[in-house]
């Protein structure tokens, strides 16, 4: 008999929350971290590798956008089932956060009316709402690998990664 305790693997459930922890951390480094040399504050504008990079009035507008076409998809359907509204009304908190977040002013509900076209019925403007989370996420995702400082690439690919979340959350409320 050998005195060696037996080695436990991990288990399933333990694999699954290692990379729900490592993944956005991994998400973040790769944001962050950078091969190519630091540009001169006379370059913060310009793109790198050829692409755009946006700043953070770019960002928060598209944020903006965001809260007010939730503010328009929530006028648009009053009779929609209450657990879809508070989804709803949640999702558009967090883009408001996101908003503040780059440094914009959400507005007031009451007062948003560029939300755009609503689709008249909940599940047509559910779908709507998860292409223009799935848009979101991967722009912000694009702004995450061009921003210009650490500390706005971190920001980015959190609010990108929320802004993923969003769209199972919609998913199962149209399932």
């Amino acid at each position: 008999m050998s005195s060696r305790p037996a080695v436990r693997g991990i288990t399933r459930r333990e694999g699954l929350l290692a990379v729900a922890v490592l993944g956005p951390a991994a998400l973040v480094a790769a944001c962050t971290t950078s091969s190519e040399p630091a540009t001169s504050s006379a370059d913060a504008s310009s793109t790198v590798a050829g692409t755009y990079a946006p700043t953070p009035d770019d960002i928060a507008g598209a944020e903006a956008a965001l809260v007010a076409r939730y503010d328009a998809t929530l006028a648009a359907l009053p009779a929609a089932p209450p657990g879809v509204r508070e989804l709803l009304s949640a999702i558009r908190e967090q883009h408001a956060a996101h908003l503040v977040a780059v440094g914009g002013t959400p507005a007031d509900p009451a007062e948003s009316t560029a939300g755009g076209t609503v689709p008249s019925t909940t599940q047509a403007a559910l779908a709507a709402l998860m292409s223009a989370e799935k848009r979101a996420a991967r722009d912000r995702v694009r702004a995450c690998t061009t921003a210009e400082s650490p500390d706005l690439a971190r920001t980015l690919a959190f609010i990108a990664a929320s802004e993923a979340s969003h769209v199972p959350a919609l998913r199962q409320v149209r399932a």
